[in-house]
């Protein structure tokens, strides 16, 4: 019962500032720097901002609904930290998302409303992979998946209809991919640093899939396709490494599901 009213605090002060964000206006400023030889101007909105704060919120809950487990008491901060990615990054790409139902107040209390239940979910089993003896453990792995690659793919498809630069574009890529690789690859704290080398592989192989794409100039739901496609290759890769399973099956099995989801992007992809 101490679990669920902890879980239930969280998503309703992350609601709140939902709700707050429409209500608060804050003026955008403009940031230009100059990287690698590179002109940047960076817009820092409202909009992110507020995203940022309340993804920092719901991280931070989830770091504390965690802790309280009993066996969370040696960890290392580097594990700890994969539990508190993608509660932080969904409330971002929410927050991202909720303007677009603003038009309709209807939309709107539902956008927020099953924002409120993903969240209370994807908190509650957080919790119950900390421990695999957990008998919810792999109904809670199976939905931490589910939500993590819908995640991944809400940002793909965000980053590249931004047509930004390769070096704006790729790095945002890289940050957003790998953080997810991170949440997604977790295996215990004795593969805490297995489980970052390997979300940096990834980080850096999407960063590049991201720059190679933007010269083709995709319709952006066919790019997220793609990079969905790679990602899940990639982070499905590290996975059977990290469990010793990565055998020659195993390796024609995600060729065969490269081929196919090749295919079926070409055929229904705009």
């Amino acid at each position: 019962m101490y679990l669920y009213e902890r879980i239930s605090q969280v998503v309703s002060l992350t609601l709140l500032g939902l709700v707050a964000y429409f209500l608060i206006e804050l003026p955008n400023r403009a940031l230009e720097l100059t990287f690698i030889g590179t002109p940047l101007t960076l817009i820092i909105s409202q909009r992110w901002l507020m995203a940022l704060l309340l993804g920092g919120l719901a991280a931070t809950g989830a770091s504390a609904i965690v802790r309280a487990h009993p066996t969370t008491r040696r960890w290392l901060s580097g594990y700890l930290l994969t539990f508190m990615l993608l509660p932080g990054l969904l409330v971002i790409l929410v927050t991202l998302i909720l303007p677009l139902l603003t038009p309709t107040i209807t939309w709107w209390l539902v956008g927020i409303g099953v924002s409120g239940l993903l969240l209370w979910f994807t908190l509650l089993a957080e919790f119950h992979t900390v421990d695999p003896r957990d008998p919810w453990y792999e109904w809670a792995h199976f939905w931490l998946n589910l939500v993590g690659f819908a995640v991944a793919f809400g940002f793909f498809l965000i980053i590249y209809q931004t047509r930004a630069r390769s070096i704006a574009s790729g790095t945002a890529m890289a940050l957003t991919a790998g953080l997810m690789a991170a949440s997604l690859l977790r295996a215990g704290p004795t593969q805490v640093g297995r489980t970052w080398l390997f979300a940096g592989i990834v980080a850096v192989v999407m960063a590049q899939s991201t720059w190679a794409l933007n010269y083709w100039r995709l319709a952006p739901l066919t790019a997220g396709f793609c990079l969905i496609l790679i990602f899940y290759l990639l982070v499905g890769l590290a996975q059977q490494q990290q469990l010793g399973r990565l055998t020659r099956r195993a390796l024609l099995e995600f060729a065969g599901v490269a081929v196919v989801g090749l295919v079926a992007i070409v055929q229904f992809a705009p």
